[in-house]
């Protein structure tokens, strides 16, 4: 039998080092007025701090999160876990190279020319091989769980909307490509789409329908409502992303109820799975919820509100002004959100693995909550979703000057939260935390945590 310490993946926290710089780069390129809404979506900063959020942090911190839960929800070992650091420097050297290309887009260099193909390259290179490794287990997976469905379904938008990116890439930077690439130009918001919906959307439901029941001890099985919320949004990016990029070649009218129903499947995926999750929440059996899933209902709380003002100004046909907002609300109140709060349980739960989980039925060992000190958390948690909040309506109501000091304020709340995970992970609290009495070996990953 594995024990529990065999089960850390070894490079999963560089993967939230890089992602966590990542996130605070794009967060000071904000805050200097450097990119959207003070500057044009289509500038170098704004480029250069979409893709430091959607690569840099949130693909790189998903990533580093199932090299260590892929094997736990297909209860397979992944194809090797030494491709994980190959994984980790194409898709960081490629953004690094990716980040040269868009500054020095309309430039004469033509190292720029070359850099900006050359790093969505290795981004796709990077994420062909997670895929591999991602993929491998889950196919063998049986019966294959909804969660590794989800992340499989995801995966497969993911390499879509990297192949997208690349092609923009070459579009922009080789003339003899550029008559052929060209067209797929217009299929930028497709790109988007298929990215925060299709791929990282579906992979934090996946992930989250496993995180959510093993932590506050609720039933894991989902049942028809689980089942729904996958295949509706599966079907609905698929057709949403599909009509949008056909109608590059073919008349658009012809293809307007196909992307109609996508949107009404993608909606009606996002209003069940946050029914789902209240379910979840009421039917745990763990009475005091932690601070990682109290602050979590901040992300659930900003889909809600990103998808109906998605919906809103799809039926008022203010889409496109208000577009960019709704994707800022998904970028850091959904996904971020959800990530910087299921941060503060993963890296002291590694942490515990990683340095007591040897130790188990030898002596005292502390729990994973022992690591942290959840008084500090909140106000770092409600600074960030208040901030995002406010953020999205300044712009709504035409005040962008508010939008930098709300996002001056996200930007402290994730220094702290950074801190805090940081203190976690070196074991800053359990020395003044008294010892707990030892727990048996081999116990589940429920046990251990919640004894």
């Amino acid at each position: 039998m594995m024990t529990m310490s065999n089960r850390v993946s070894r490079w999963t926290p560089l993967f939230f080092v890089c992602a966590l710089a990542n996130l605070l780069g794009a967060e000071g390129l904000i805050v200097a007025g450097l990119t959207w809404p003070t500057q044009a979506i289509s500038t170098p900063g704004t480029l250069v701090a979409v893709h430091l959020l959607t690569i840099g942090w949130l693909l790189l911190l998903m990533l580093g999160a199932l090299f260590q839960f892929v094997p736990v929800i297909t209860s397979k070992p992944l194809v090797s876990q030494r491709f994980a650091l190959v994984t980790l420097v194409a898709v960081q050297g490629g953004l690094i190279g990716m980040i040269c290309g868009f500054l020095g887009l309309g430039g004469e260099s033509s190292v720029h020319a070359v850099a900006l193909p050359t790093g969505g390259a290795a981004v796709l290179v990077g994420v062909s091989i997670a895929s591999w490794n991602f993929g491998v287990p889950l196919l063998r997976a049986r019966p294959m769980t909804l969660p590794g469905r989800m992340v499989l379904t995801a995966l497969a938008f993911l390499l879509v909307t990297v192949m997208l990116g690349l092609s923009f890439a070459l579009a922009l930077t080789v003339p003899t490509l550029t008559p052929d690439l060209a067209p797929l130009l217009a299929g930028v918001e497709d790109h988007a789409l298929a990215g925060l919906g299709g791929w990282f959307t579906l992979a934090a439901m996946g992930v989250s329908y496993k995180l959510l029941p093993m932590f506050m001890l609720a039933p894991e099985e989902r049942g028809m409502a689980g089942d729904c919320v996958h295949v509706l949004g599966a079907a609905g990016f698929a057709l949403t992303v599909g009509a949008g990029l056909a109608a590059i070649w073919l008349p658009a009218q012809l293809l307007r109820v196909g992307e109609m129903i996508g949107y009404g499947a993608i909606a009606s995926a996002v209003v069940l799975y946050l029914w789902d999750v209240l379910r979840i929440y009421r039917t745990r059996k763990r009475a005091i919820i932690e601070v990682h899933n109290r602050a979590a209902v901040g992300a659930f709380v900003l889909l809600g509100i990103a998808t109906g003002l998605a919906v809103g100004s799809l039926g008022s046909g203010t889409l496109e002004a208000r577009g960019p907002v709704v994707v800022f609300l998904a970028v850091f109140g959904w996904l971020g959100g959800l990530g910087l709060t299921q941060l503060y349980k993963i890296v002291p739960f590694l942490t515990w693995l990683g340095r007591y989980g040897s130790s188990l039925g030898r002596g005292a060992v502390p729990r994973v909550q022992d690591l942290v000190k959840e008084s500090r958390s909140y106000p770092w948690f409600a600074s960030y979703f208040l901030g995002v909040l406010i953020a999205a309506a300044s712009v709504l109501i035409g005040w962008p000057q508010a939008f930098r000091a709300c996002f001056a304020l996200m930007t402290v709340a994730t220094v702290g939260l950074a801190i805090e995970y940081w203190r976690a992970w070196r074991g800053f609290y359990v020395h003044t935390t008294p010892p707990r009495r030892p727990h048996p070996p081999f116990l589940s990953i429920k046990e251990v945590d919640h004894d």
